[in-house]
Order: C-alpha cells, then structure tokens, then sequence
C-alpha cells in the first residue's frame, strides 16, 4: 500500500508525451489570443463569433507591437448582451497583450469607473495565477518572445490596486481602469479598450449625456495614446449618434477622420436590403451617415435567421427575446441597428389603433393589396407583405389586417387566396415586377386567384418608394388612418418609424400603394370596377 507521500507524489507524475500536449498547449496559447482564454480559464468555450473576434484582436496587438507598420489600430466590434464580449475584450485580451508587450500600458474604459474596476481586478487575478505564470510568467519555459525580455511577466508587489497595477521591474506595462465621462490619472496608453460606453437607454437616448461621452473620447480618452497606440471598443449599439455611431458618422463625412475595422455582429442574421435604384455602396455610406453599420454578407457565413450563439441562445430563445423587449431594443441591442423612434417621414403618435373594422354598409372601398416580393427558399430577402384596407364614406383609411412572412410563391399566393376568401366579395390588388419576367409572374398570379373565384388585378408601380409614401405620412399625419388592433401592429409601426433607412420598407410600401389606390376610388359598397 502506498503512504500518503507516496500517493502524493504519484499524483505529480506525467508521461513523456502529456507533458509534450501541456508545452503546446502554453505555446499556442502564447501565440493566439482564444488559444490563452482557453488555457488560462478551463471554462472557457470559445464560440465561433469568439474566435472571429479574437483574430481581431491579434491583429491590434500586432498594430502596437510594430508601432503602427502592420495590423489594426481601430478596432469596434459590435455585438449582443450576454455573448462573452467583456470577458475576452475587457479581461482576457488586455493579459494575453502585456504577456506579450510587457513595457505597454493598457487603460480600460467603461460606463463606471467600478465596472472598469471590476474588469481591472479580474485581469489582475489572472496574471498572478498559476496558468499565467506557465505561460509568461516565472513558471514559463520556452525562448522569449520580441518585446519581452528575459524576465517573467508578473504583477508588481508595490502596486496592486485594483483600479491601477504596474508589473514588476525591469518592466514599465501596467493598467489604469477608468469611468468614461471621468479624469484618467496617471500614465498613457499604448492600448485602449473601450467597453459598452453607456450603461442603460436612459442614458443613450440623452442628448447630454451622449455629447458628454464624445466630449471625453475627443478630450480625455484620446489625447492619452501614445504614439502607435491602438484602441478597442466592445460593445453594444444602443443608438445611432452613441459612441460608436459618432465614429461611424465622422468616418462617413470626413475623409481626415480615423478609419476604423467594424465587426457588426448580428444576434439573427439578416442581410439588409438597399432601396431600389440604390447601389449596396451608396446604401452602405447612407446608413453610416446615420450612425449604423451594414453588411450584405455575414462573416460567420451564417443563414438568414441563423443565431450568432446557438449553444447560448438558439432561434427559438432569440425570438422570445425579440417579442418581449419588442423592435425598437431589439434592432438596436441584438442586432446592431439602432434607430430614430421618429423617422423621417412617420410619427409613432400618428397612429392609431381601434378595437373594431367599420361596418361594410360605412365602407366606400375595401381591397386587399400585395406586396409579393418572396425568396425561392423562404429563409432570405425581402417579404411578401398584403394588407386588408377600407376607406369609410367619411374619408377614414382602416387598416384591417397585415399578412408579413418569408416565404416560397406558392406559400405566398395561398394565403393571398386564402385571406381573400375570408373577405367576401372582396378583390386583390398586386404590384407588377419590370420586365417580362414580372408581367409572367402577375398573370399567373390572377391566374390562380381565378382559379379559387378572387378577382385580381395588378400594376405596375412608378417612382421611388419614399415619393409614394408621402401622401400616406400627410394621411397618418391628418388624423385619417386608423389601424384595427391586431399581433401585427407593432411591427407594421416600427416599420414605418424606421422609413426610409429602415432594414425593409415592404409593408410601408404595400400600404401608401393601397392608399394611393384607396383615395381615388369613389362608389359605394366594395371595389367597384
């Protein structure tokens, strides 16, 4: 029987070709930034938005390491709450890169000068324990890397303060955690991590307090790089003129401002669609203006629909999400495009919801009038959008139901069928697509609406979308729409509160068509051809 020394010591030892896994494992973990996380935190599961972002990052500790020759300098990575960016941008990053650059000083910036706190003590806790120490530290046995010099990377004994700790001598690197809006004491910074600027809404949607961020950005936080020095900022978008739309927008207007590498990474994928007549380019310049970033491919390579963590928060979990904080946070917190609660054309007190439809014997007009656009695959592009209206003999617009969805032509042209069929008597207007390839699809449209006893009857529409809705925003405006209450309101007000930089416009289309239709028609009872 083995004594308990002997049990002990027979703990320690480790075959010849484990120990040759635990040195690559260090060394790769010296190398690559989610390499470290892994090592240093065995919780830690890199996703694969981690990973992406984590190449980023290597790229901005290649920018400070050659002083500005090669690799990124300003970096802003935009992404949802609870998708791990604090901890790989705020903690694990800022170690890994004085591993590395040991005579660099990093300052972390947030909200709170106790959140900074916060992230400064956790990276302070890693670099004095074990896993640091094996892979930079006094524990490390590989050949130093450039920059690092022949002395372990560890904390200093004279200064461990959780908001400012140097390492030791003969190195000159450290950290300074600091509040944004607050004074930063102390040394410069060779690197700058800027993580989520604002706390809460209430702080985003405040003009003050979004002027008060910038003013400190211009005066405090960037007049403390020193020369070649790189900034990071890891957050979440909760307005277009936050933090980062003031960025977005300096790059869009002055050719003299710093040119950022924007990652936007979406909770849900879904490529944004540029309005007709409108190159993706000059789409892509119109939204920065505003303040939001676009992409017309994922560089997850992901689906449309496709969540960005699934094993966290699948499809199912972030429509749940999405139905319960509702559009507005939703575009801005999880998918990274925030946007004015008063578009420019539209006014969410503008419209008004009602409990019930007039009466058919009250109706002048009633239709109801498609948008068709569709995807071969259902999962991708524009939406096939229809919408039931009425206009009364007293000259009031009745929105009575809207039908939205993805879906395949067939799916599409049975429930323009079906929905009509629910309205007796009523006939279904549809848009015609240019060419000769629209006027095929429109036919067999009227086709196979015949075919169930509908009339249809189709157009084809003429210039831009914004001009056709401007007599529908003076109507809204006037006070002569009403909406029927419906689980489709919302979605159709938020549309129209994000016209015409809106992600889609196809129900905003849909209906100022219809009511285009609507008011110049006269007669009584339904449509009268």
């Amino acid at each position: 029987m083995l004594s308990a020394t002997d049990r002990t010591e027979s703990r320690l030892v480790v075959s010849a070709g484990e120990a040759r896994r635990e040195l690559a494992r260090r060394e790769l973990a010296r190398r690559h930034m989610v390499d470290y996380s892994e090592y240093i935190a065995p919780y830690y599961r890199a996703a694969r938005h981690h990973r992406l972002a984590g190449e980023y990052l290597e790229q901005v500790e290649t920018y400070v390491r050659t002083e500005g020759r090669t690799g990124i300098g300003r970096l802003l990575i935009m992404q949802p709450p609870r998708h791990g960016k604090s901890e790989q941008a705020s903690i694990h990053f800022p170690t890994w890169f004085l591993g590395r650059n040991p005579d660099k000083r990093v300052i972390i910036a947030s909200y709170g000068l106790d959140l900074a706190g916060e992230f400064s003590k956790k990276a302070r806790d890693i670099m004095m324990g074990n896993r640091f120490r094996t892979v930079f530290g006094e524990l490390a046995t590989f050949t130093p890397t450039e920059g690092r010099g022949e002395r372990p990377v560890e904390i200093s004994t004279d200064s461990r303060s959780v908001k400012a700790w140097d390492l030791a001598a003969p190195h000159r690197g450290g950290m300074v955690a600091a509040g944004v809006g607050g004074g930063i004491t102390g040394k410069g910074a060779h690197l700058l991590v800027i993580d989520d600027p604002f706390k809460n809404r209430e702080e985003a949607e405040s003009q003050a307090h979004r002027d008060t961020v910038w003013e400190w950005w211009q005066s405090t936080a960037y007049t403390r790089l020193e020369p070649g020095g790189a900034v990071v900022g890891m957050l979440t978008h909760w307005h277009g003129d936050d933090w980062a739309g003031k960025i977005l927008k300096a790059m869009a207007n002055d050719a003299s401002a710093d040119r950022w590498t924007v990652v936007s990474l979406e909770a849900l994928w879904e490529a944004p669609q540029a309005p007709e007549g409108m190159s993706f380019e000059e789409y892509h310049v119109q939204q920065m203006k505003a303040g939001i970033w676009v992409e017309n491919e994922d560089e997850l390579g992901r689906k449309p629909g496709e969540a960005l963590w699934r094993d966290r928060y699948n499809e199912e979990d972030l429509l749940r999400i999405k139905a319960n904080i509702g559009t507005y946070e939703w575009l801005s917190l999880y998918q990274q495009r925030p946007y004015a609660r008063e578009g420019n054309l539209f006014s969410r007190n503008w419209f008004v919801i009602v409990e019930t439809p007039p009466k058919i014997e009250e109706m002048r007009t009633r239709a109801w009038f498609w948008d068709k656009a569709g995807t071969a695959s259902g999962s991708g592009g524009d939406y096939a959008a229809g919408g039931l209206m009425s206009v009364t003999k007293a000259g009031v617009v009745y929105v009575e139901n809207v039908y939205r969805r993805r879906c395949r032509p067939l799916e599409r042209e049975q429930a323009m069928a079906r929905l009509a069929k629910a309205t007796p008597g009523v006939i279904v207007w549809h848009q015609q697509d240019p060419g000769s390839a629209g006027l095929d699809s429109a036919q067999m449209t009227n086709m196979n609406l015949a075919r169930e006893g509908i009339t249809g009857r189709f157009e084809t529409l003429s210039g831009d979308k914004e001009t056709r809705a401007g007599p529908w925003s003076s109507a809204l405006e006037a006070g002569r729409v009403q909406l029927v209450r419906g689980g489709w309101n919302e979605e159709f007000i938020e549309e129209h509160l994000t016209f015409p930089r809106g992600a889609f416009d196809d129900q905003v289309d849909m209906a100022s068509w219809g009511f285009g239709k609507l008011a110049g028609r006269t007669g009584s009872g339904i449509w009268v051809e």
